[in-house]
Protein backbone atom coordinates (compact mmCIF):
# COMPACT_ATOMS: atom_id res chain seq x y z
CA UNK A 1 0.00 0.00 0.00
CA UNK A 2 3.00 2.32 0.54
CA UNK A 3 3.49 2.89 -3.19
CA UNK A 4 -0.19 3.58 -3.93
CA UNK A 5 -0.55 7.21 -4.99
CA UNK A 6 -4.33 7.57 -5.03
CA UNK A 7 -7.41 5.86 -3.65
CA UNK A 8 -10.59 6.22 -5.69
CA UNK A 9 -13.59 6.00 -3.36
CA UNK A 10 -16.81 4.72 -4.95
CA UNK A 11 -20.12 4.35 -3.09
CA UNK A 12 -22.49 1.80 -4.62
CA UNK A 13 -26.18 1.15 -3.93
CA UNK A 14 -28.52 -1.51 -5.30
CA UNK A 15 -29.84 0.89 -7.94
CA UNK A 16 -26.32 1.57 -9.26
CA UNK A 17 -25.19 -2.01 -9.67
CA UNK A 18 -25.94 -2.62 -13.34
CA UNK A 19 -23.94 0.43 -14.45
CA UNK A 20 -21.37 0.20 -11.64
CA UNK A 21 -20.24 -3.12 -13.08
CA UNK A 22 -18.95 -1.25 -16.14
CA UNK A 23 -17.53 1.58 -14.02
CA UNK A 24 -15.54 -0.70 -11.70
CA UNK A 25 -14.08 -2.69 -14.59
CA UNK A 26 -13.11 0.51 -16.42
CA UNK A 27 -10.44 1.28 -13.79
CA UNK A 28 -8.37 -1.55 -15.28
CA UNK A 29 -7.49 0.97 -18.00
CA UNK A 30 -5.29 2.91 -15.56
CA UNK A 31 -1.75 1.69 -16.23
CA UNK A 32 0.70 4.42 -15.26
CA UNK A 33 -0.44 5.30 -11.73
CA UNK A 34 -0.38 3.02 -8.65
CA UNK A 35 -3.91 3.15 -7.25
CA UNK A 36 -6.68 1.44 -5.34
CA UNK A 37 -10.40 1.52 -6.01
CA UNK A 38 -12.23 1.32 -2.70
CA UNK A 39 -15.84 0.28 -3.28
CA UNK A 40 -18.15 1.07 -0.38
CA UNK A 41 -21.18 -1.21 -0.18
CA UNK A 42 -24.06 1.07 0.80
CA UNK A 43 -26.65 -1.46 1.98
CA UNK A 44 -26.22 -3.67 -1.11
CA UNK A 45 -28.60 -6.63 -1.02
CA UNK A 46 -27.09 -10.06 -0.43
CA UNK A 47 -28.14 -11.34 -3.87
CA UNK A 48 -26.37 -8.49 -5.67
CA UNK A 49 -23.27 -8.88 -3.51
CA UNK A 50 -23.07 -12.54 -4.47
CA UNK A 51 -23.49 -11.71 -8.15
CA UNK A 52 -21.03 -8.82 -8.53
CA UNK A 53 -18.53 -8.73 -5.68
CA UNK A 54 -16.66 -11.95 -6.55
CA UNK A 55 -16.15 -10.62 -10.09
CA UNK A 56 -14.89 -7.25 -8.87
CA UNK A 57 -12.53 -8.84 -6.36
CA UNK A 58 -10.69 -10.52 -9.21
CA UNK A 59 -9.15 -7.12 -9.95
CA UNK A 60 -6.14 -6.65 -7.67
CA UNK A 61 -6.82 -2.92 -7.39
CA UNK A 62 -10.30 -3.39 -5.90
CA UNK A 63 -11.03 -3.17 -2.18
CA UNK A 64 -14.63 -3.67 -1.07
CA UNK A 65 -15.83 -2.22 2.21
CA UNK A 66 -18.69 -4.29 3.61
CA UNK A 67 -20.35 -3.71 6.95
CA UNK A 68 -21.60 -7.08 8.12
CA UNK A 69 -24.44 -5.48 10.07
CA UNK A 70 -25.94 -4.15 6.82
CA UNK A 71 -28.23 -7.12 6.26
CA UNK A 72 -31.28 -7.34 4.03
CA UNK A 73 -33.71 -7.39 6.95
CA UNK A 74 -32.23 -4.25 8.54
CA UNK A 75 -32.24 -1.86 5.58
CA UNK A 76 -33.07 1.74 6.55
CA UNK A 77 -36.78 2.55 6.63
CA UNK A 78 -36.35 6.28 7.24
CA UNK A 79 -38.14 7.80 4.27
CA UNK A 80 -36.44 11.16 4.70
CA UNK A 81 -33.47 9.38 3.09
CA UNK A 82 -33.20 9.11 -0.69
CA UNK A 83 -33.60 5.34 -0.55
CA UNK A 84 -32.93 2.36 1.71
CA UNK A 85 -29.30 3.37 2.07
CA UNK A 86 -27.10 5.98 3.73
CA UNK A 87 -26.55 9.42 2.23
CA UNK A 88 -23.36 9.52 0.20
CA UNK A 89 -22.08 12.76 1.75
CA UNK A 90 -22.41 11.28 5.24
CA UNK A 91 -20.29 8.34 4.14
CA UNK A 92 -17.65 10.68 2.67
CA UNK A 93 -17.42 12.59 5.96
CA UNK A 94 -16.72 9.37 7.83
CA UNK A 95 -14.80 7.18 5.40
CA UNK A 96 -12.50 9.53 3.48
CA UNK A 97 -10.60 10.30 6.69
CA UNK A 98 -9.55 6.64 6.80
CA UNK A 99 -7.68 6.87 3.49
CA UNK A 100 -3.89 7.12 3.90
CA UNK A 101 -2.73 7.68 0.31
CA UNK A 102 -1.39 11.10 -0.81
CA UNK A 103 -4.46 11.60 -2.99
CA UNK A 104 -8.06 10.46 -2.75
CA UNK A 105 -10.98 10.92 -5.10
CA UNK A 106 -14.74 10.80 -4.90
CA UNK A 107 -15.92 8.84 -7.94
CA UNK A 108 -19.49 7.95 -8.83
CA UNK A 109 -20.66 4.42 -9.48
CA UNK A 110 -22.05 5.65 -12.81
CA UNK A 111 -18.81 7.27 -14.01
CA UNK A 112 -17.00 5.14 -16.59
CA UNK A 113 -13.44 5.63 -17.81
CA UNK A 114 -13.16 5.35 -21.60
CA UNK A 115 -9.53 6.44 -21.95
CA UNK A 116 -7.52 6.84 -18.73
CA UNK A 117 -5.09 9.43 -20.10
CA UNK A 118 -6.92 12.27 -18.32
CA UNK A 119 -6.02 10.92 -14.85
CA UNK A 120 -2.22 11.49 -15.02
CA UNK A 121 -2.99 14.98 -16.34
CA UNK A 122 -5.10 15.76 -13.26
CA UNK A 123 -2.50 14.30 -10.91
CA UNK A 124 0.32 16.22 -12.60
CA UNK A 125 -1.54 19.49 -12.04
CA UNK A 126 -1.87 18.64 -8.36
CA UNK A 127 1.78 17.56 -8.15
CA UNK A 128 3.12 20.75 -9.70
CA UNK A 129 0.92 23.32 -7.93
CA UNK A 130 1.47 23.29 -4.14
CA UNK A 131 -1.62 25.43 -3.53
CA UNK A 132 -3.97 23.35 -5.68
CA UNK A 133 -5.91 21.08 -3.33
CA UNK A 134 -8.49 19.54 -5.67
CA UNK A 135 -9.34 19.08 -9.33
CA UNK A 136 -12.52 17.77 -10.95
CA UNK A 137 -13.41 16.63 -14.43
CA UNK A 138 -16.38 19.05 -14.45
CA UNK A 139 -17.35 22.43 -13.03
CA UNK A 140 -20.57 24.43 -12.83
CA UNK A 141 -20.54 28.15 -12.11
CA UNK A 142 -23.08 29.72 -9.77
CA UNK A 143 -26.58 29.79 -11.26
CA UNK A 144 -28.59 32.55 -9.53
CA UNK A 145 -31.87 31.12 -10.84
CA UNK A 146 -31.75 27.37 -11.42
CA UNK A 147 -34.76 25.07 -11.64
CA UNK A 148 -34.43 22.24 -9.13
CA UNK A 149 -36.39 19.21 -10.37
CA UNK A 150 -36.21 17.53 -6.96
CA UNK A 151 -38.03 20.29 -5.09
CA UNK A 152 -39.83 21.84 -8.09
CA UNK A 153 -38.45 25.23 -7.08
CA UNK A 154 -36.16 27.85 -8.56
CA UNK A 155 -33.04 28.08 -6.41
CA UNK A 156 -29.66 29.79 -6.37
CA UNK A 157 -27.26 26.92 -7.03
CA UNK A 158 -23.73 27.85 -6.07
CA UNK A 159 -20.61 26.84 -7.94
CA UNK A 160 -19.32 23.31 -7.59
CA UNK A 161 -16.45 21.21 -8.84
CA UNK A 162 -18.48 18.10 -9.46
CA UNK A 163 -18.05 15.11 -7.21
CA UNK A 164 -18.54 12.36 -9.76
CA UNK A 165 -14.77 12.44 -10.36
CA UNK A 166 -12.93 14.84 -8.10
CA UNK A 167 -9.38 14.29 -6.85
CA UNK A 168 -8.21 15.83 -3.57
CA UNK A 169 -4.85 16.12 -1.88
CA UNK A 170 -4.68 14.62 1.59
CA UNK A 171 -4.42 18.18 2.96
CA UNK A 172 -8.09 18.68 2.10
CA UNK A 173 -8.98 16.38 5.00
CA UNK A 174 -7.84 19.04 7.46
CA UNK A 175 -11.01 20.96 6.62
CA UNK A 176 -13.72 20.11 9.13
CA UNK A 177 -16.61 21.33 6.97
CA UNK A 178 -19.03 18.55 6.00
CA UNK A 179 -19.56 17.27 2.47
CA UNK A 180 -23.31 17.37 3.11
CA UNK A 181 -25.65 19.52 0.99
CA UNK A 182 -26.03 22.97 2.54
CA UNK A 183 -28.60 25.71 2.05
CA UNK A 184 -29.50 29.13 3.38
CA UNK A 185 -33.11 30.33 3.44
CA UNK A 186 -33.35 33.93 2.26
CA UNK A 187 -36.11 36.54 2.08
CA UNK A 188 -35.32 37.14 -1.60
CA UNK A 189 -37.63 36.04 -4.44
CA UNK A 190 -35.27 33.08 -4.89
CA UNK A 191 -35.47 31.92 -1.30
CA UNK A 192 -33.06 28.99 -1.25
CA UNK A 193 -29.30 29.58 -1.57
CA UNK A 194 -27.88 26.08 -2.16
CA UNK A 195 -24.54 24.30 -2.19
CA UNK A 196 -24.85 20.75 -3.50
CA UNK A 197 -22.90 17.90 -1.89
CA UNK A 198 -19.26 18.95 -1.28
CA UNK A 199 -19.93 22.46 -2.60
CA UNK A 200 -19.79 24.11 0.81
CA UNK A 201 -16.65 22.13 1.67
CA UNK A 202 -14.99 23.36 -1.53
CA UNK A 203 -16.02 26.93 -0.65
CA UNK A 204 -14.32 26.52 2.73
CA UNK A 205 -11.16 25.07 1.18
CA UNK A 206 -10.89 28.19 -0.98
CA UNK A 207 -12.08 30.94 1.33
CA UNK A 208 -11.04 29.71 4.78
CA UNK A 209 -7.90 27.74 3.92
CA UNK A 210 -6.68 29.69 0.89
CA UNK A 211 -6.44 26.68 -1.43
CA UNK A 212 -7.18 26.60 -5.14
CA UNK A 213 -9.59 24.19 -6.86
CA UNK A 214 -9.40 23.49 -10.60
CA UNK A 215 -11.23 21.78 -13.43
CA UNK A 216 -9.80 19.52 -16.13
CA UNK A 217 -9.44 20.95 -19.63
CA UNK A 218 -12.61 20.24 -21.62
CA UNK A 219 -10.61 18.58 -24.41
CA UNK A 220 -10.52 15.45 -22.22
CA UNK A 221 -14.32 15.13 -22.06
CA UNK A 222 -14.36 12.22 -24.58
CA UNK A 223 -12.18 10.21 -22.17
CA UNK A 224 -15.02 9.46 -19.77
CA UNK A 225 -18.77 9.41 -19.35
CA UNK A 226 -20.95 10.20 -16.37
CA UNK A 227 -24.34 8.56 -16.87
CA UNK A 228 -25.85 10.50 -13.99
CA UNK A 229 -28.08 10.02 -10.96
CA UNK A 230 -28.12 6.22 -10.93
CA UNK A 231 -28.77 6.14 -7.17
CA UNK A 232 -32.28 7.13 -8.27
CA UNK A 233 -32.44 4.54 -11.06
CA UNK A 234 -35.64 2.51 -11.39
CA UNK A 235 -35.65 1.71 -15.11
CA UNK A 236 -32.22 0.56 -16.30
CA UNK A 237 -31.68 -3.12 -15.60
CA UNK A 238 -29.66 -6.10 -16.83
CA UNK A 239 -31.83 -6.48 -19.93
CA UNK A 240 -31.36 -2.94 -21.27
CA UNK A 241 -28.20 -1.57 -19.65
CA UNK A 242 -25.87 -2.56 -22.47
CA UNK A 243 -27.94 -0.76 -25.12
CA UNK A 244 -28.41 2.26 -22.84
CA UNK A 245 -24.68 2.46 -22.20
CA UNK A 246 -23.70 2.11 -25.86
CA UNK A 247 -26.10 4.85 -26.95
CA UNK A 248 -24.87 7.20 -24.23
CA UNK A 249 -21.24 6.69 -25.22
CA UNK A 250 -21.98 7.27 -28.91
CA UNK A 251 -24.01 10.38 -28.04
CA UNK A 252 -20.94 11.82 -26.35
CA UNK A 253 -18.05 10.48 -28.44
CA UNK A 254 -19.53 9.51 -31.79
CA UNK A 255 -18.95 6.10 -33.32
CA UNK A 256 -15.97 7.35 -35.34
CA UNK A 257 -14.70 10.13 -33.08
CA UNK A 258 -15.96 13.37 -31.56
CA UNK A 259 -16.40 15.01 -34.97
CA UNK A 260 -18.81 12.26 -36.06
CA UNK A 261 -21.96 14.37 -35.82
CA UNK A 262 -24.18 11.91 -37.71
CA UNK A 263 -23.85 8.98 -35.29
CA UNK A 264 -24.09 11.35 -32.32
CA UNK A 265 -27.42 12.65 -33.59
CA UNK A 266 -28.64 9.16 -34.46
CA UNK A 267 -27.76 7.88 -30.98
CA UNK A 268 -29.50 10.91 -29.43
CA UNK A 269 -32.64 10.18 -31.43
CA UNK A 270 -32.64 6.52 -30.40
CA UNK A 271 -31.99 7.52 -26.80
CA UNK A 272 -34.94 9.92 -26.90
CA UNK A 273 -37.21 7.18 -28.23
CA UNK A 274 -36.02 4.44 -25.89
CA UNK A 275 -34.65 6.03 -22.73
CA UNK A 276 -35.77 9.65 -22.32
CA UNK A 277 -38.27 8.60 -19.65
CA UNK A 278 -35.57 6.70 -17.77
CA UNK A 279 -33.36 9.77 -17.54
CA UNK A 280 -36.30 11.98 -16.57
CA UNK A 281 -37.24 9.59 -13.78
CA UNK A 282 -33.73 9.92 -12.35
CA UNK A 283 -34.14 13.71 -12.13
CA UNK A 284 -36.50 13.31 -9.18
CA UNK A 285 -36.55 11.27 -6.01
CA UNK A 286 -37.94 7.75 -6.12
CA UNK A 287 -41.58 7.77 -5.04
CA UNK A 288 -41.95 7.48 -1.29
CA UNK A 289 -38.41 8.64 -0.48
CA UNK A 290 -36.77 11.97 0.43
CA UNK A 291 -40.09 13.20 1.80
CA UNK A 292 -38.56 15.89 4.00
CA UNK A 293 -36.02 16.91 1.35
CA UNK A 294 -38.61 17.50 -1.35
CA UNK A 295 -41.12 19.36 0.83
Amino acid sequence: MDDVKITFFMIVTDRDMVIADYAVKSYAKIKSTPFKLRVYSNWISSALKQKYFPVWRQFEFVEIVENQWQTDDKKPLDHTLEGPFELGATIWDRELKKIQTPYHATVDADFEIIDAKFIPVMLDKLDTNPNLVAISTDYSATQPESYDSYSDEVICLNERWHTWFCIYKREALQCNVSHVYYEEILSDPVRRNVWDDAGYLQKALKESYGFEVAVLDSKYQPCFIHYGQFAKNVDINESNVDLYRRLQIIRKRGLFGSSDIFTKKLASLLHKILFAKSDKNRSKYVDGWAKATSS
